[in-house]
């Protein structure tokens, strides 16, 4: 399993690490590791591709790439990004990614 990699990522794209308990901006060339439990979103003007589990998956605004182990679980999403929101709204798209692996 190679590493969870990001390009052409444009505007807001924000990684939630379940393991580490830890979120952070996505930028273009970020490697993360493919063991990982990550739950990746874009928000209403945000854009990027992420290459996992030997595919590419490009993720426009509302989207989200669930991605850990050998699993990719990817969709869309209808909620607006405030800042000062950011856990409640990773929260919510947590909910629409299956919660825990």
């Amino acid at each position: 399993m190679g590493m969870i990699r990001f390009v052409n990522v444009q505007g807001d794209v924000l990684v939630d690490d379940r393991r580490k308990d830890d979120r952070f901006m996505a930028h273009d060339g970020l490697m993360l590791d493919p063991m990982g439990d990550y739950l990746v979103v874009t928000t209403q003007a945000s854009s990027a591709d992420v290459h996992a589990a030997g595919k590419m998956t490009r993720l426009g605004p509302y989207s989200y790439l669930r991605a850990g182990g050998n699993r990719l679980v990817n969709g869309k999403h209808n909620i607006v990004w405030i800042a000062r929101d950011t856990k409640a709204f990773l929260a919510r798209i947590w909910a629409l990614a299956g919660g825990r692996f």
